[in-house]
This record gives structure tokens, C-alpha cells and sequence, in this order.
């Protein structure tokens, strides 16, 4: 069977969390992983992924943050989604983080006079990842 190599260009990513769609410009680090398998009993082990977007005036990003900075309770660890889109807009992969929580929120290089895009970085906590 010949590969199809335009599967996998055009891709885009989106957030899905609590009702509330991301875009996204990068996700980076996302990562399965097993541990104890050398022992007979096998644990997922939490981990982080970062996801890149482009600095709007959306504010779900800090008021998570915030809401972690503050301990609110059950405000904090959310299920999350992330989703690779195909070039026509379909689904092609949905990654399930299960109790995702901000650790933390990076601001790109703000530079006067440039023209490129101000990237907004979340890095999220989560105990394990299920992949759909």
C-alpha cells in the first residue's frame, strides 16, 4: 500500500475543554509513556505537554491560571482534549488528558516594532493520556 503523504499536511490543533474551543499553533511534548513494566505492574506516569497559541484577547488561559494560583476547589484539574484536524476541518486524532491542571503560563518575546505573532504557551499538568 503506497503511503499517503498528504494526509499529513494542512494539519491544525485545537484545545477542547468545559465547552470552550482553542486554537492552537503548536503542541509540544505530548508523550505516552508506561513505567514498571520491568516489574509485572504497569502505571501510567503523570506528565506535561505545552500548547502554543497566539496572544488574543480570549482569557480562558490566566483565568486558569488564576484559579490554580488561587486553589480554588475543583476549579483547577479539568478533563481536556486536544484535536488534530485534517486539512478539510475533520477530526483525526483526539488526545484525552485526564486531570489536567496549569502549571504554568509563558508570554512570548514582546518586541517593539515587530511584526511577528506574540505566542501565548500553557503548560498543563496531567495524570494520564488516552488516545481516541
Amino acid at each position: 500500500m503506497p503511503l499517503d503523504h498528504d494526509s499529513a499536511v494542512g494539519h491544525s490543533f485545537g484545545l477542547e475543554f468545559e465547552g470552550v474551543n482553542v486554537v492552537l499553533m503548536d503542541v509540544v511534548g505530548l508523550v505516552l509513556s508506561v513505567f514498571g513494566l520491568d516489574r509485572g505492574v504497569t502505571r501510567p506516569q503523570p506528565s506535561s505537554v505545552t500548547l502554543v497559541r497566539g496572544l488574543t484577547s480570549d482569557r480562558h488561559f490566566v483565568q486558569w491560571v488564576h484559579e490554580a494560583q488561587a486553589r480554588k476547589e475543583g476549579a483547577v484539574a479539568r478533563q481536556t482534549t486536544v484535536v488534530v484536524f485534517a486539512h478539510d476541518g475533520s477530526p483525526v486524532a483526539r488526545y484525552h488528558l485526564e486531570n489536567a491542571w496549569p502549571s504554568k503560563l509563558e508570554i512570548g518575546t514582546l518586541k517593539a516594532g515587530d511584526t511577528s505573532v506574540v505566542a501565548e504557551r500553557l503548560t498543563l499538568s496531567f495524570d494520564r493520556v488516552e488516545v481516541e
